[in-house]
């Protein structure tokens, strides 16, 4: 049985394509997004807009962005307030993002870098998996208010911080500001603009997809 996909198609800038050798704003028609940008020389782009940069939620930006991180911070976070009894963790204040089934991530400091031990990273599939549960540590029920039932037990400080994460929505990643690509290197993505680094004798392709 034969497959309709529409990848080749439409999926890697078949739709359209445009060089650009000068620090000027690249945006694509409409209906249409960069999907991908391939590098003639080395390069620094000033900007990187991410179709869904005026996202203000944790994790809005899917796609390397020079204005925010991508897939930082997980769907929301929650500051702890030291408050624990098992497997019921006290938070600083009401969080309806928090949803049940999503996973945890305990972060030593405000700024969500270092994670503790006590939440490791969750393995979704195959044969290894983490936590003595099997899958990692993630939320049982969350009713509201200051607190939320997870599926093991940890003993959060008040100086750290509940990192939660869904389909959509993971952890890690840093923006894209003052990076430079290496000549020939393709990036793929979803960007509404991107300005590259003036450069006379190389520049960028852009190449167009839904």
């Amino acid at each position: 049985m034969g497959q309709n996909s529409q990848e080749v198609s439409y999926g890697f800038g078949q739709l359209g394509s445009v060089h650009c050798k000068t620090a000027t704003p690249i945006i694509p028609p409409k209906g249409k997004i960069i999907c991908a940008i391939q590098f003639l020389a080395n390069n620094t782009p000033t900007i990187l807009r991410s179709e869904d940069t005026a996202s203000t939620t944790h994790g809005g930006v899917n796609f390397i962005s020079t204005e925010q991180a991508s897939n930082w911070g997980g769907v929301t976070t929650s500051t702890c307030n030291g408050t624990n009894s098992g497997t019921t963790i006290g938070l600083d204040a009401l969080n309806l993002n928090i949803k049940a089934g999503q996973y945890v991530l305990l972060v030593a400091d405000s700024t969500l870098l270092t994670r503790h031990s006590s939440t490791p990273p969750p393995v979704y599939n195959g044969p290894t998996t983490t936590g003595s549960s099997g899958t990692g540590v993630y939320v049982v029920s969350y009713a509201g208010g200051t607190s939320v039932v997870l599926s093991e037990p940890i003993t959060p400080s008040s100086s750290q911080t509940l990192v939660f994460l869904d389909e959509h929505h993971g952890h890690g990643g840093e923006d894209a500001t003052a990076v430079t690509y290496p000549t020939g290197l393709i990036i793929y993505g979803r960007w509404t603009e991107v300005v590259p680094e003036a450069d006379a004798d190389g520049g960028v392709i852009c190449y167009f997809g839904h």
